[in-house]
């Protein structure tokens, strides 16, 4: 049998209106392998907040769920610091609106 993982969230305890866990993935976005981010969800205001620790950079992805058709994205990608110290240089920054298409039957 073969399977594959694609992704997958793992929560922790709730804790009020946020989770957070772990997000695994096969394949990474900035490197070809296996990756482990870092979560929260807060169920308020309905942003789900990633972050991911490459070889250079640290993406924080976050996206906000308007409703099951519209989300908001944001990306920002930091070149890596060393152990312990902050974020602070922006390698990247992306934004934009996705939306579901409605798929019509019969065409």
């Amino acid at each position: 049998m073969n399977q594959s993982l694609n992704r997958l969230l793992v929560p922790e305890q709730p804790e009020g209106q946020l989770i957070m866990g772990a997000y695994l993935r096969d394949r990474a976005y900035e490197e070809s392998r296996p990756i482990v981010s870092h979560f929260s969800f807060n169920s308020e205001n309905r942003e789900l907040l990633m972050t991911t620790t490459y070889t250079r950079v640290v993406a924080v992805d976050s996206i906000i769920l308007i409703n099951p058709q519209l989300r908001i994205r944001k990306i920002l990608n930091y070149r890596r610091p060393s152990e312990g110290e902050a974020l602070q240089e922006v390698m990247l920054v992306g934004f934009w609106v996705e939306q579901k298409q409605m798929s019509v039957k019969g065409l």
